[in-house]
């Protein structure tokens, strides 16, 4: 059952209870109209995190760890509160932190499971791996780390970590003011040289410019999760 049909069973289980008369009352909830709650019974539209959140809120009676599993009761059946858990959506991506041609590009649009951080990461939007070692050791490869997503540009902290995607790739990198116009110097932290060879005593992970027109989607680094034996992530399967 995936989100969308967990929430036709929930909406059908309101109105048993009492909870929701009409659609017009759950559309209010939603901040949408009918046309598009009827889509997502549909399944044209798909149920967005917004549409979670706005539902918990309103109801938060409702376990949200079975609507985000399927797990569990659909209602709780104690005093616990789940709804004040943050739990952050962990995407199936990974920010390169080494060769950016490695980088898979591939839309990500839904969360393959959600990250209960507790009260740690509380202003995160969402959750992903890091590979490579070019950030290391600020970040070691296979950890995971918490962000939040920069809309406006112009906000960027220079000497702070962020994830930068273009349509070529998707890098963890320390952003520093560049000398060239319309660009930032996205810098590794990893120190490491060139041992032998032409490029002996250069940078193996050198800082390179890319322009702020070419990024599409900037997200701050709030810190990162990480196991001390092993880096290997071993995720859920996606939704069917």
């Amino acid at each position: 059952m995936n989100y969308n049909e967990r929430f036709i069973t929930l909406y059908d289980a309101l109105k048993e209870r009492g909870e929701i008369k009409t659609l017009v009352e759950l559309s209010n909830i939603l901040d949408t109209n009918k046309a598009g709650i009827n889509d997502i019974k549909t399944g044209k539209k798909k149920v967005t995190l917004e549409n979670i959140n706005s539902m918990i809120i309103s109801y938060p009676f409702i376990n949200l760890r079975w609507f985000i599993t399927g797990q569990g009761d659909m209602f709780n059946s104690d005093n616990e509160n789940i709804s004040e858990r943050r739990l952050i959506p962990f995407y199936d991506a990974e920010a390169e932190a080494g060769t950016i041609m490695m980088s898979n590009m591939d839309a990500v649009q839904e969360p393959i499971e959600w990250v209960d951080a507790g009260d740690w990461f509380r202003d995160a939007d969402s959750a992903m791996r890091v590979h490579g070692d070019s950030m290391f050791p600020e970040y070691k490869s296979g950890s995971i780390i918490a962000m939040r997503e920069v809309i406006d540009k112009h906000l960027v902290v220079y000497g702070e970590d962020y994830v930068i995607q273009t349509t070529e790739y998707r890098v963890i990198k320390r952003l520093q003011r560049s000398d060239m116009k319309g660009c930032w110097l996205a810098c590794s932290v990893n120190e490491d040289t060139w041992e032998k060879g032409v490029l002996a005593g250069r940078l193996i992970y050198e800082p390179f410019d890319v322009s702020i027109d070419d990024v599409i989607k900037l997200f701050r680094v709030l810190g990162c999760v990480k196991r001390t034996e092993s880096s290997r992530i071993v995720s859920n399967k996606r939704q069917k």
